[in-house]
């Protein structure tokens, strides 16, 4: 059989077809990296004037500052905390984004914007309730009702327990912890389910049943 030069095998069709293979990976992969950018957080939140502006200058940041506190370069605010680091609106880009929980004394979960709108941060000398939503009353803080413990954001807002699902979106993500993820999934308290469903103490079962 002759071997032939590469031009006997090319021809128009081809060559646009391999062309047009190209430009829609490329394509693909341009978007999503697009779409996976957290520039808007960083773009905002680095505005130092405008945090303070809106009452949350303890949410300013750069993306230096992200990088060397959590100790992942290249790390985008989204692969932590999820919601849209391409919406310029705030609400739009906070839309589905973690957030630490206020849990009431009926274990609900609370709006955190009509009960406790300030920042979370140490109040007080007690250090196991530094934390709490607390209001100062003369020299003294006080926890603010009904609130009655702060979660993290990495819970199951039913049953406030570990949610491997914010787990695989997060952290256990493939250019992240995803051996961690999967090692710790098959341990004795990851897979212990019938803790994970319980909504009360006593009923309809509970560690006090």
């Amino acid at each position: 059989m002759k071997v032939g030069s590469l031009s006997d095998y090319l021809n128009l069709k081809t060559v646009a077809f391999f062309l047009l293979q190209f430009v829609l990976v490329v394509g693909l992969l341009g978007y999503k990296a697009w779409n996976d950018s957290s520039v808007e957080c960083v773009k905002c939140h680095s505005d130092s004037d405008k945090m303070k502006r809106l009452g949350y200058p303890q949410f300013y940041l750069t993306q230096r500052m992200v990088e060397t506190e959590s100790k992942h370069p290249y790390v985008q605010c989204r692969d932590c905390h999820l919601g849209n680091g391409r919406e310029t609106n705030a609400e739009n880009a906070h839309k589905g984004m973690l957030k630490p929980m206020l849990v009431s004394d009926d274990g609900d979960v609370l709006d955190r914007k009509s009960v406790f709108p300030k920042a979370l941060l140490p109040r007080g000398r007690d250090a196991i309730r530094q934390l709490l939503p607390q209001e100062k009353v003369g020299d003294s803080y006080y926890p603010v009702d009904p609130v009655r413990n702060v979660l993290w954001h990495d819970r199951d807002r039913m049953s406030f327990n570990f949610d491997p699902e914010i787990a695989r979106k997060t952290c256990g993500k493939a250019n992240c912890h995803p051996d961690q993820l999967k090692q710790f999934s098959s341990t004795i308290m990851a897979t212990n389910f019938r803790q994970r469903t319980m909504r009360t103490w006593l009923e309809p079962y509970g560690p006090q049943n």
